[in-house]
This record gives C-alpha cells, structure tokens and sequence, in this order.
C-alpha cells in the first residue's frame, strides 16, 4: 500500500498541469438613478440605455472557454434602496425551456439568468440570485457548487418574446450583507443556464471562468465605486408561524392533536450584523428525509439539513471533511429547542456567529472505533462560537470554533477547534484543522454496554474508559490535514484524519475515533473537442489506508473509477474497488466491489439511469461477523409531464447472500398550479421495515418566507410482501402556516 502511494504522488507530478487565470477581470460601472425602474419585466431601451451592457458570454466547465450559442445581455442600476438588473436572454421560442414550479426547484434543464454578488470582496459570502424564463425565483450561496438553502427577498418578472425572453430583477439592498463603508468594491458576475437539443446544459458567464480555481470571487468582475445605504438599526423582520396536527395511532388506537404558536424575528444590527431570535420555533422540516436501509449499519446516519432557520450565515459554520475539516458543527444536533438564537457580522475580513438554544430533546452522537450511536440525553443548553478571517486574497482563511453543550444533570460536552485554509497559487489548495474536545459524563448512565450487542469491546483507549455512562472524564483530540491540486484536466490530493479514542464532538457529526485514516487519489479529464460521440471522460485512482491507535491496521482499499459523458446526454460510470478490512478483530482481505451505472437521456422530457453492484461485503450486525456476496440493482426514472408537473421513480433491490434481501422504492409526484401554488406527493416503501409512507403535501408560498402548508403523513404495515396484508399503522395531519410582516 504505501508503494502504491509513492506511485501516485510520482504520476501526479509528472502529468499535473499549472493553470493559472490569466484573464483581467471586467469592471462594471454602476450607476446610481435617482427614480425606480418600470418594474414591468419588459428590459425597455431608452429606460436602460444609459447603463452598461454585460455581453459576450462565455462558457463553463466542460464547455470552458467556449462563446456562448446564444447572446444575452445583462444590465445593472441601483439607487438607495434597490439593485435593479435586467437581461435580454436570446433564444427561439420554440426551443425555450422552462417549467412551472416553486421557487428553486428548477428543472436542471431550464433556461434562467442570475447575478452573482461578493459584496465584501473576500470570497466569504457569494450571493446567487437569479429567475429562470418561467419566472421562478433561485436564490443561494454561489461558492463551489451552488448551496439554494439561502433564501433572499427580491421581486422578479419575465416576459417572453419570439426571439428572447426578457427579466428584471429588484433586489432591495436590506436582502444583503455589505461593509459600512460609504464608498465600496463588489465583486459581481451575470450568468445564464441554457440547454440546447443536444440536452446537454450550458452555464454561461460574463467574466471567463477556469474551471480547478476554488476562489470564486477571484474570478468575478468590479463593480467599483458603489455608495450602498446605510441600514438603519430596527428595520425589524417578524415571522409568526402556527402549526396545528392530529396524529393517529391504529395500532394502540390512539389519537393526539396538537397546536403551537411560534415566532422567528430577524433585527438587523446594521448592514453587517443581523440577530435572529426563534421562540418555540417549529423546527420540524417540511420536506422529508428519504428512507435508508441500515440493516447492515453499524454507524449514525447522516441527514441534510432542511431547517431555514439554519441557512442564514450557514456558509461560517461549515466543515467539509473532504476537504480534510473535523466536522465540528451539525446543526441537527439542536433539536426540539424552546428558544433559539443566532448572532452573524463582519468586522474588517473577520465573520463571526454564535449560536445558542435551549433544546427539550438532545440527541448526542457517541462515536467508537468501529461503531457510533444516538444517546437521547433530555434537556440541555447548546453555545456555538464561529470567527474566520479570510487572509491571502484568494479565498484563504484562519478560523476557530467552540461549541458547549450542557445537559441538565446530565453532565457537558466541549469542543474547540482552530482552522486553516490556504490558496498559495496554482491551483494548490491546503486545508489544516486542529481539534480538542472534553465530555464530562454523567453517571446517570443513559447509555449502557449491552454486551448481547454488536457494540463491542466494553471498554476503549486501551481499557481506560468504559462505554457506559458512569460520570467519567473522557477527553480527546483530531487533526484533518489535506492538499489538493485541481485544474480543468488534471487533480490530485492527499487527506489525512486522525481522531483519538476519546475524541467526540459536542454539536458535530464524526461518527468514528480511535481512527488515523490516509486517502490519497489521482483524477484525469480528457475532452473531446471534435469527437463526433464523447464528450469527456473522466478517470480517477484512490488509495485509503485506515489504522486505529494501537497501529492495528484497520483497511486497505485501492479503487479506479472512469465516466464517460456522451454529446447526446448520455453518462456511464465504471469503478473497481478492492479492499481488506480488520473488523471486530476479524481479518477479511478479500473483500471487493464493482458498480456500471448508465443514464439514458430518451428525449426532451424522459431520463432513465440503470445501475448494478457487485460486492463482497462484511455483514457486521452479527455477534460473529462473517462476508457475503452482495447485489443491488437500481433505476431511476424521471419524466417531464408537462410544464407543471412532473415525476421520478427510484427502485433499488439489495441481497447480501443468507442474510437479507428487500426492495427500496422512493416516488415523487409534482404538480404546480402556478409559481406559487404546489402540490407534491412522496411515496417511500421499505422491505426492510415492511412499511410504507405516503406524503402528500400542499404549499401556497408567495414569498421567501411567507407560506401555508397542509400535508398528510401515511405509514402503512406489510407483512410479507409490498402489498401483502397492507394496514394503516399510523397517520398524521398538519397545517402550518407564516408570514413575514
């Protein structure tokens, strides 16, 4: 294994590439009227002559460097309350798409126009914020990726033509974060999202975009010399909310109802600042999360978060362990508080947030070496403190976190973390993040060893603490560590973990210690400019290499991998992967697993991906564990009804040989009435549990932050088959409904 490293690291400086952005950015000159716009979606032309025209679109990633096929047009214009921005997006109208649904829901192929806004100029926060041609807002962080659980105030209105499709967007400046400078430098871009009949979808951008560059921002145009207002303290946000249910019991025939009033208040301190306060805030999720076979799962499962009150400010408290972070902050683990707040600002490139909440029901994660569980510990008060300097210019940063959790006669768990993340040039990226944490337990033992259980040893660090919660001191510590290389062809990278026996997080997400884990890989892309079938392929090498702490070494895994994308929308993937792993004390070297998966762009509106494992895997449930062969096929379906309503179906069918089989099927049915009125209806069923769960549910939402809600939850029993002696079990009906005043 450690040849093999040294062969990687030799490949990858032999064919690794510099790639630097040679491109001077763009400016735009703002400027500021003194009346509002029209606001009728119509980009009229004596009203936006005076501005400067943002053209000549160029492509993105695989399409990088590219003009676009299409010409668009984006304008801009501010004065003391709002941004205005419009577009001209030139396309024919029969080959237009767009779809009818609620906001940033977007069908993938939709054609939309966006801004992008770094209003601090430091990568800290990216605004996205944009309308696709059927006027349905999306909104979000526009870092690596793009992150729509932001969501922002700001009207927008389309009108379409034969030949184009105009938008104007009014983006009042209090929706955003600035400095209080009274003259200042953002960082912006215009962008455009289009799919052609060869079903392949471009993003477009006024400024050129490299593609392995991770600051953002660096490649975003001036826009200089902009006098924003200076908002005022008390421009204050209220958000009541009531949510009212009955839920039903048919096995025990029993019935609850339920009502709770609650209430989310935003208090800008200034331009920077912004304090919210929840009180009994409903901190249930509307959307669901999808079913999970832990049959075979020896560890926590991760969830999304979906709870807006988290997206504000989300991007500081965010740890990537690819990226080699400890993950020091899961905001699940605030659960059922009675009240919750948050505080974010900015001094200078410094951002910081505390959070604090009062939570009835504290789930706590307990990671081991091999295994990890969820301990319900009751009431308990949670303290999250977050700064982060962005230091380098390119999207480098120091940071450091603590986060406190003190159960109620229960004992209290701390954890503290510094960390680093560097941009030297060249696209080189190193990731550095230092932990300690303390758990002072309680002996009111709310976790006990069952040594019936597959929770094996009793004891851990070498016998000095016990896992039953017997008032013991249990302290710890973790490092992450990572490098990486990206351009437009060529990556590469090394992470490293290492997380003592002791280590746990007091409101994060590792779900195992006692763990040093090494991951090192190598990623080709080639495009293929004028192939008259390939589009690109992408091939990929990894290495893990895992110990714990007393230098047994735990697994050894080696994996190749290649995609190929097709210039008719087509995907196929193809990876090997073989593996030896030491569990439970139980050595198995032969472990192995190989995946084909294809995805079938039929037409316009029919997508199909088929998929096929074969593995051998360790069955780790088992008071003796013992490997099996395993299998699972999988397809997805998804059509494109109309320009209102659409459907997907997943099937997925696992076998471990002598141990279990059992179908997983997730269904979604969308139907919008218009850009504000929804109907969605999920259906899940699970041969692991014999269940079924029906979730219909309704939404009328005006706005980002006004909306009602009416749903139907339905959990259905089986006995021996999907449909086999099918009863209704349980059933809950909600309404909830809030408005932002």
């Amino acid at each position: 294994m450690n040849k093999f490293l040294i062969v990687i690291i030799l490949i990858s400086t032999t064919f690794g590439q510099s790639f630097k952005d040679l491109t001077e950015r763009p400016i735009y000159d703002p400027i500021k009227i003194e009346k509002p716009i029209l606001f009728d979606g119509i980009v009229d032309s004596k009203e936006w002559s005076k501005a400067q025209v943002a053209t000549n679109f160029n492509g993105s990633g695989t399409f990088q460097g590219q003009p676009s096929d299409l010409r668009t047009e984006a304008r801009l214009f501010y004065d003391d309350k709002n941004i205005y921005v419009s577009f001209k997006a030139y396309v024919e109208k029969e080959n237009l798409r767009y779809s009818i649904t609620k906001r940033d829901n977007l069908d993938e192929k939709d054609d939309r126009v966006w801004i992008n806004i770094d209003a601090f100029d430091d990568e800290a926060l990216t605004y996205g914020i944009g309308v696709s041609a059927g006027g349905i807002q999306i909104d979000g962080r526009a870092t690596y990726g793009f992150d729509k659980s932001l969501d922002l105030i700001y009207e927008s209105k389309v009108t379409i033509y034969d030949d184009r499709y105009e938008a104007e967007l009014i983006i009042p400046f209090s929706s955003l974060r600035y400095s209080l400078s009274p003259i200042q430098t953002w960082r912006i871009d215009f962008g455009r999202g289009y799919t052609l009949s060869d079903e392949l979808t471009r993003y477009v951008y006024w400024t050129s975009r490299i593609e392995g560059i991770e600051c953002q921002t660096c490649q975003l145009a001036f826009l200089k010399e902009i006098q924003p207002p200076k908002q005022k303290r008390g421009d204050f946000e209220f958000i009541p909310s009531v949510v009212a249910g009955q839920s039903d019991d048919f096995i025990s025939n029993t019935s609850t109802t339920s009502d709770e009033a609650s209430l989310f208040m935003k208090f800008p301190m200034s331009s920077v600042d912004l304090l919210e306060i929840a009180l009994n805030p409903d901190f249930s999720q509307i959307e669901s999360d999808d079913i999970q076979n832990d049959f075979n799962t020896v560890n926590a499962l991760y969830f999304e978060e979906k709870r807006p009150f988290f997206s504000q400010g989300a991007e500081l408290f965010q740890f990537s362990a690819q990226r080699g972070y400890i993950n020091l902050f899961y905001s699940r683990t605030i659960n059922d508080p009675s009240i919750a707040a948050k505080y974010t600002g900015k001094i200078g490139q410094t951002s910081y947030g505390i959070i604090s909440a009062r939570d009835e029901s504290s789930p706590v994660l307990l990671p081991f070496e091999e295994n990890s569980t969820v301990v319900t510990m009751g009431k308990s008060t949670s303290n999250i403190i977050r700064a982060k300097k962005m230091i380098g210019g390119n999207g480098g940063s120091i940071g450091a976190i603590l986060t406190n959790r003190i159960f109620d006669n229960a004992g209290d768990m701390t954890t503290a973390g510094l960390d680093f993340h560097l941009h030297p040039g060249s696209n080189i990226h190193i990731t550095l993040h230092g932990t300690a944490s303390i758990h002072n337990e309680s002996d009111n033992q709310e976790y006990v060893y069952d040594p019936s259980s597959t929770d094996y040893p009793s004891t851990f660090d070498n016998g000095r603490y016990t896992k039953t919660f017997d008032g013991e001191k249990i302290t710890g510590n973790a490092l992450g560590f990572a490098i990486n290389y990206r351009d437009r062809t060529d990556d590469y990278g090394v992470v490293l973990r290492l997380r003592s026996p002791g280590f746990r997080t007091s409101n994060g997400f590792e779900k195992n210690n006692s763990t040093k884990w090494l991951k090192a890989g190598r990623g080709k892309t080639i495009y293929y400019d004028n192939h008259p079938n390939l589009l690109k392929t992408k091939y990929g090498i990894e290495t893990i290499y895992k110990t714990n702490y007393t230098g047994i070494i735990k697994k050894q895994e080696l994996s190749l991998s290649t995609s190929t994308d097709l210039k008719n929308g087509d995907f196929f993937k193809l990876s090997g992967e073989l593996e030896k792993e030491n569990f439970r004390g139980i050595q198995f070297d032969d472990l192995y697993e190989f995946e084909f998966g294809y995805r079938n762009q039929l037409n316009s509106n029919l997508k199909v991906y088929n998929e096929l494992q074969s593995r051998k895997i360790i069955v780790r449930n088992l008071d003796t564990p013992r490997n099996s062969g395993y299998y699972q096929i999988k397809s997805y379906v998804e059509y494109r009804i109309s320009d209102k309503s659409n459907f997907g179906i997943s099937i997925s069918y696992q076998k471990a040989e002598d141990f279990y089989d059992g179908v997983l099927l997730n269904a979604r049915i969308n139907n919008s009435f218009n850009s504000k009125l929804t109907m969605r209806t999920k259906i899940q069923y699970s041969d692991f549990s014999n269940s079924w769960f029906i979730e219909p549910l309704i939404t009328y939402q005006p706005n980002a932050f006004s909306a009602l809600y009416f749903g139907v939850n339905d959990l259905l029993q089986t006995e021996d088959n999907m449909i086999s002696s099918l009863t209704e079990s349980k059933r809950q009906i909600f309404i909830k409904f809030q408005y932002l005043l």
